[in-house]
């Protein structure tokens, strides 16, 4: 009786396996989209006019299938593509067809955002389903260029590449114009075929199209399309230099300064980038930002020399934080991909920082990331900083295994060791190598709808101490457990347009089992088909420092157009922060006022009381920009804060003569503040005139 039983079992199981594997071979099959790429005997003018007699006999790409509101449904407007190229150029032309009026706003370069309508075309040069180079244009011709690596979770707007479009608007709809240049990306030249989407934002209808069929989610590479027949020139361009001259006026001195970049193209997938001297004064300063926790703020990276391949060390336990390296005299990386490995390899002497404990220093990070099945990787770091005879050194194992288009595991570890006396350590009996190393492990199911993740972290009890000298985590010594869930409900009604609702809540102990906190984060917002919006914001923590705290914070948002570009929000919330009552009333607002002019707003008042230590604020930034034309334009940038009395100006006329490199800008900076309203303010004068000039020398 026992044998029949298990025989039918496993005859059942048997069934069930095989019925599994057709599901996953049947649900893995579905056809990819191809478009062949049309050889161009004479190339096309880039006017934003589409050319019939250039682009007779070309393929074309249409059908374009809804990512949002009605995922899988057939776009609301119709969409031809041409893809075509020469021995110097791939191009691309859009024909959107749309019977709203077209809709743009945005002229600020390296915005990656649904808030107008647009196009994007995404080139995966590998072939690797997982990477690629992303070009963005909205109605005004501004553009937008990014780098996707990681199957769409990583997009890094800070790559910049040389690249010409226009754009045409007529009764009808649009036109869309691109020439990407092969020299401006990075390919395997054994490749005949590429990976390559193209998108388009109808904002309209709120509507997110794509060409290759229905994605889990933007930018999805593994899921995008195919482009056949591309032939890659030689590589003829092996060496770029960007040489720049600035002259300084500080308060009473004046300073002439020279440097540069330079750029080697060993191949076609490989690059040597250096720098000497490099030059930071078009820097502008960070917004300020209301600190309501006791973490160190990470804010972005904005200097050119880090900015391209930066996104490789987005890795959730932070090992390299490029905003830990000050001024730089020396730098040099080497990036490329040689197969299924991905390299990064930075290394940058900082100088000593006049008037603070800064060191000189020399910093070296190294990341290489292995490529297997269809879209997951496995990756290694390597982190060290030196400076007057002591070191730290970090080492990271990470990886992201995708187990379907939704399901998605994650983890790293990070080990340490480091010179460094840590002042007044924990006791513990663990060991000394635990004491100073971290890890996490995170399992998830997310789409465009919905996301809901579970994570266990584990961070040692000294090991803060020695990251945050190259890298950066907000906290140590805990044995943390977080999850989150959010879903995005479109709804057909003639009252919402959708309900997005969240949840996010984490709880950790220290090694010795001490609960050190607890967070509940609660969000609902309501989005009304008048535009208008209502959300809900609920915050309620645990925190023991040197004692225990119970914070909670209530907001109410409301606000107006907030989808788009030009909106209004408000917001007003109340609740107690580290035993003091808390009241904050912020502002936020972008208004187009001309076609070439914008301006935006934002401002904050919070109020602590008891206040001690004059925290309460009243913070305000306002933006102007003015664009004569996409590249040629004026900025002013000004914030106040009454915490510190400080007020701070900037000033810029830039003009982007041969777009995005060479380039004249004129920079103006004032900046005052003091450290207590009794004492006086110091004020610092700034006025700057930099040059620079790509030279192009062909190998």
């Amino acid at each position: 009786m026992n044998q029949k039983y298990f025989s039918r079992l496993s005859f059942i199981g048997l069934k069930l396996a095989l019925l599994v594997i057709c599901f996953l071979i049947i649900s893995g099959s579905q056809a990819q989209k191809t478009i062949t790429a049309f050889p161009l005997k004479t190339p096309p003018v880039i006017d934003g006019v589409f050319d019939s007699k250039c682009w007779a006999g070309a393929d074309s790409a249409a059908n374009f299938i809804q990512l949002e509101p009605l995922k899988g449904a057939p776009s609301t407007e119709k969409t031809i593509v041409f893809v075509g190229y020469d021995s110097l150029n791939v191009y691309v032309f859009f024909r959107c067809y749309q019977q709203s009026p077209v809709s743009g706003k945005r002229n600020t370069r390296d915005e990656i955002s649904k808030n107008d309508d647009a196009i994007a075309v995404t080139l995966d040069t590998y072939n690797d389903g997982r990477s690629s180079f992303g070009f963005l244009l909205n109605p005004l011709g501004t553009q937008t260029d990014f780098r996707i690596d990681d199957d769409g979770k990583i997009l890094d707007s800070n790559w910049d590449a040389e690249w010409k479009s226009a754009v045409q608007t007529t009764g009808w709809g649009w036109y869309a114009e691109l020439a990407i240049p092969f020299r401006s990306i990075k390919f395997n030249r054994e490749n005949s075929e590429w990976g390559v989407n193209f998108a388009r934002v109808i904002l309209s209808n709120s509507e997110t199209t794509y060409w290759s069929g229905q994605l889990s989610e933007d930018f999805r590479i593994s899921q995008g399309g195919k482009l056949s027949g591309i032939n890659t020139p030689e590589n003829d361009q092996k060496l770029v230099i960007f040489p720049y001259t600035t002259l300084r006026y500080d308060n009473k001195n004046a300073d002439f300064k020279a440097g540069g970049d330079l750029k080697w193209q060993i191949n076609s997938n490989i690059s040597v980038n250096a720098t000497y001297n490099p030059d930071f004064a078009t820097v502008e300063a960070d917004q300020q930002q209301v600190n309501l926790t006791r973490y160190e703020i990470n804010y972005p990276e904005k200097r050119l020399f880090f900015q391209e391949g930066n996104s490789m060390f987005n890795t959730r336990i932070k090992t390299f934080y490029s905003r830990r390296v000050k001024d730089i005299d020396l730098g040099i990386k080497f990036n490329g991909k040689v197969g299924p490995y991905q390299i990064n390899l930075i290394s940058a002497h900082s100088l000593e920082q006049p008037g603070s404990s800064e060191p000189s220093s020399l910093f070296t990070a190294a990341r290489v990331k292995r490529d297997f099945l269809k879209s997951s990787f496995a990756g290694i770091t390597l982190v060290d900083k030196l400076w007057d005879g002591q070191s730290t050194h970090l080492f990271s194992a990470d990886y992201s295994l995708n187990l379907g288009e939704t399901w998605k595991l994650t983890g790293q570890f990070v080990g340490s060791a480091s010179t460094l006396k840590i002042v007044n350590p924990v006791s513990s009996t663990r060991n000394q190598f635990f004491q100073h190393s971290a890890w996490f492990m995170r399992f998830a199911r997310e789409n465009n709808v919905y996301h809901y993740h579970i994570r266990y972290s584990d961070a040692g009890e000294n090991f803060g101490s020695i990251v945050n000298q190259t890298g950066y985590v907000t906290d140590d010594n805990r044995r943390e457990l977080d999850g989150e869930v959010t879903y995005k409900w479109w709804l057909k009604n003639n009252t919402f347009k959708y309900i997005f609702a969240a949840t996010n809540n984490n709880i950790f102990w220290s090694h010795r089992g001490i609960l050190r906190s607890w967070n509940q984060y609660d969000f609902l917002k309501l989005m009304f088909k008048n535009k208008f919006n209502l959300e809900y914001e609920y915050n309620n923590e645990f925190k023991l420092y040197e004692k225990e705290y119970f914070n909670q914070l209530h907001s109410i948002i409301t606000g107006y157009n907030t989808d788009e570009w030009s909106s209004v929000e408000a917001m007003l919330s109340a609740g107690k922060n580290y035993d003091r009552q808390l009241r904050m009333i912020s502002l936020d607002a972008s208004v187009k006022a001309t076609n070439k002019l914008s301006l935006e707003y934002s401002g904050k008042y919070v109020h602590f009381d008891p206040d001690p230590t004059n925290a309460s604020t009243y913070l305000n930034v306002l933006t102007v920009n003015y664009y004569y034309t996409n590249n040629l334009w004026m900025k002013v940038f000004a914030q106040n804060s009454t915490a510190n009395n400080k007020f701070y100006l900037y000033g810029l006329l830039g003009w982007r003569f041969k777009p995005p490199f060479g380039a004249l800008y004129l920079i103006y900076s004032h900046d005052e503040y003091s450290l207590h309203a009794t004492i006086e303010k110091k004020s610092f004068n700034n006025v700057f005139l930099k040059f620079t000039y790509p030279i192009y020398i062909k190998g």
